[in-house]
């Protein structure tokens, strides 16, 4: 009885920690874990709960090497296997996932959680026909009808530009869960609503009726801000948008006061002027980082000189701004160094060595790769010291039209937690216009500044400019950028498989009215 007793305690214990892991309460887990592991130190799924849980705290050191020393004594448990893909992936080591997730899916062919997390490791790959070939084997099996399996395959396809396929997955996935509104949003980045027949725009407003939470309440809004200023209505678009951001800024709470600190130490770091690392590296590969405010044109760059068949658009990497965070930051604002003259070289020679063979994840031939991490504008010195044989192109934009933009869409990132207020927003694109101004000032002619109106009035001249610039030879196919076959994630994925419009100049004119608090705290004048 007493046997009976204790597991009846222990299943309820763990419905507990479940229940805790689901809602998001991960120091509550780890608390209630670690005297569990001492008891029945034997129980696999307690290390991994207890990873996972340390992992939604971000520290995945602590969670990667206790998930390690489990699979020293358990080498073939798929689970283990899987939650280390899947953590290995989410801070951007993709080999070590890759190898984790196969080894997982050898074991078991039929593990639909592992090869959900190597199909998201393929997208960020660029992938997408791999993932979709992967993903395509569970279709007909019992998860047919599995929400994150059609979610997932809908993502692959319109990453590859094949929106009739997303849409298809898109709506399965509205049908499987109908209050979740993820999918809403995915679809509203595809669709021109002054075309549309589909009654999608009527269904996302009858939505509005239901209990929804507040993340999919978010996600609606934005999607019906999207459709109604397609159908020229924005006046009720701006309504929609501004309960979107409003909605956000509850959820992420986020406080500017460190960014000014952040962009000061940055500045600090590089004061003095720096020799590029001494020795020579082991790579044939040349990198063309393209960086600027989000929404600034940067992914149209990269669809135009990925055109060429030399070069490997890679989409945005996090690599450079985790090299410098790691490196420089101890926190997310105090300092481990002063200047790069308290860093050994070594270390220097070491990113360079990292930055290339986190790289080599992608298999490809080719010898020219764009990094277009926007936010990479941050560390442009960082990028003189360690790459310096690289390029940088700078991405510019009407003001007005980059922080409308940064307003109006929704972004997953933690670095675009600013773009839910006008003042937040005006407060970093100045912080932006600052620490541009003294990367111009350092490195003068080694940037290469690009104006996306300039491409829109006159993009044959513009683009032969660029293309210069990087020492690529010319060809037609810049020309015909919007036949690249690439995979993009951004929310420009519709507009970079289009021809250029002038539509797209000034489009924040529209709101004028709504954004005069705006225009005020950018100092903008037309």
């Amino acid at each position: 009885m007493t046997i009976i007793n204790e597991k009846n305690d222990f299943d309820k214990k763990i419905k507990n920690i479940i229940k805790l892991y689901e809602i998001g309460s991960f120091e509550d887990v780890i608390s209630r874990t670690k005297p569990l592991i001492k008891k029945y130190p034997d129980i696999v799924d307690l290390y991994n709960i207890l990873a996972l849980s340390y992992n939604g705290l971000n520290k995945t050191e602590e969670a990667i090497k206790l998930l390690d020393d489990v699979l020293k004594k358990d080498p073939n448990n798929i689970h283990v296997l899987n939650n280390l893909g899947m953590i290995n992936s989410g801070i951007s080591s993709f080999e070590p996932s890759k190898i984790f997730l196969e080894k997982a899916l050898k074991i078991k062919p039929d593990f639909f959680q592992a090869a959900n997390n190597l199909a998201n490791l393929f997208l960020k790959l660029n992938k997408a026909e791999e993932a979709i070939k992967l993903l395509k084997k569970f279709v007909n099996r019992e998860y047919s009808n599995n929400y994150v399996l059609n979610f997932t395959l809908a993502n692959a396809y319109q990453q590859s530009g094949d929106f009739k396929n997303a849409r298809k997955h898109y709506d399965k996935c509205l049908v499987i869960e109908p209050n979740r509104c993820d999918s809403d949003k995915a679809i509203s980045l595809m669709t021109n609503y002054k075309n549309d027949k589909s009654c999608h725009m009527q269904d996302m407003e009858k939505k509005l009726a239901k209990n929804l939470n507040k993340t999919d309440l978010m996600l609606l809004n934005y999607s019906l801000g999207k459709a109604y200023e397609d159908i020229n209505n924005y006046e009720k678009s701006f309504l929609y948008l501004k309960k979107a951001n409003e909605l956000n800024n509850e959820i992420i709470n986020y406080n500017s006061s460190n960014e000014k600190k952040i962009f000061e130490n940055i500045k600090m770091i590089f004061k003095n002027d720096f020799n590029t690392i001494s020795k020579d590296y082991n790579s044939d590969k040349t990198i063309i980082f393209v960086v600027g405010m989000p929404r600034s044109g940067t992914s149209l760059i990269e669809q135009i000189l990925s055109s060429n068949e030399n070069v490997y658009g890679a989409g945005e990497l996090p690599f450079i701004g985790n090299i410098a965070e790691n490196l420089f930051f101890k926190n997310k604002i105090k300092l481990n160094f002063n200047s790069l003259e308290d860093v050994e070289e070594e270390k220097f020679i070491n990113l360079n060595n990292d930055y290339f063979k986190k790289l080599s994840s992608f298999e490809t031939n080719k010898k020219i790769f764009i990094d277009k991490a926007p936010f990479n504008f941050k560390w442009i010195g960082l990028i003189k010291k360690i790459i310096p044989n690289s390029k940088i192109i700078h991405c510019r934009r009407d003001a007005m039209d980059i922080c409308w933009s940064n307003y109006k869409n929704f972004f997953s990132s933690v670095k675009m937690n600013y773009s839910n207020n006008f003042k937040n927003i005006a407060y970093f694109y100045n912080l932006y216009l600052d620490i541009m101004n003294y990367w111009k000032n350092k490195f003068k002619q080694e940037i290469y500044d690009i104006d996306y109106e300039k491409i829109i009035d006159n993009p044959e001249e513009e683009i032969k400019n660029l293309v210069s610039f990087c020492k690529l030879g010319w060809n037609e196919n810049y020309l015909k950028f919007y036949e690249n076959k690439k995979t993009v994630s951004t929310a420009s994925l519709a507009q970079v498989r289009s021809p250029l419009y002038k539509s797209s100049i000034k489009k924040w004119e529209k709101f004028s009215e709504e954004l005069n608090e705006l225009k005020k705290l950018i100092n903008y004048s037309a």
